[in-house]
């Protein structure tokens, strides 16, 4: 090496580090507004399940005990329950289920909330675009447990604020963020 890349060298890379190091700090910022440590709650059934108990933090819901859940159309694909329960700690305990599939076995299974979302964070493709300072809209984030006939799911569901597409357009946009985080076929 010569004398006079060396002090270049010296210069460029702790130049280079501190740039990768501050792009590293807004997007950890940016994510740190996903973070979350209270939620909903709520429930669904599909599939032709009936009699549906699901315990949470204490709380008990029952779904589906008049009769079979229907079939899931598209349109239930990013369907959040009008009717959540309360705000929990996140995470407040096993989940507990217990149901009747379509051909009338008896299943039962436990979630741990704890082991699979480990990062307590709302998940979202552009984290840059969320708000830092108010990133939610209408509370907390939806976690919503689904069982549908043999299998059971988890969603993290939240309506996100977010800075528009458009830079001339100085307002905020909604985006209704629907992710499945957890699936189990018994």
């Amino acid at each position: 090496m010569s004398i006079s890349i060396l002090p270049a060298k010296k210069v460029i890379v702790p130049l280079l580090a501190g740039i990768f190091l501050l792009q590293g700090c807004a997007v950890t910022a940016k994510d740190a507004a996903l973070k979350y440590t209270t939620h909903n709650f709520a429930s669904l059934c599909y599939g032709g399940v009936t009699n549906v108990r699901i315990t949470y933090a204490g709380s008990g819901h029952e779904i589906c005990t008049r009769g079979p859940g229907l079939e899931k159309a598209p349109a239930d694909a990013t369907r959040v329950p009008g009717f959540v329960s309360g705000s929990y700690k996140a995470f407040t305990g096993m989940v507990q289920m217990k149901w009747r599939t379509r051909d009338g076995s008896e299943l039962s299974h436990a979630i741990d909330l704890n082991k699979e979302i480990t990062d307590r964070r709302i998940p979202y493709d552009h984290p840059e675009r969320v708000l830092s300072t108010d990133p939610l809209r209408g509370g907390e984030p939806t976690v919503i447990v689904e069982v549908n006939d043999r299998t059971a799911n988890v969603y993290v569901a939240a309506t996100l604020k977010v800075n528009s597409l458009d830079p001339a357009k100085r307002t905020v946009d909604y985006v209704d963020s629907y992710r499945l985080v957890y699936s189990r076929t018994l």
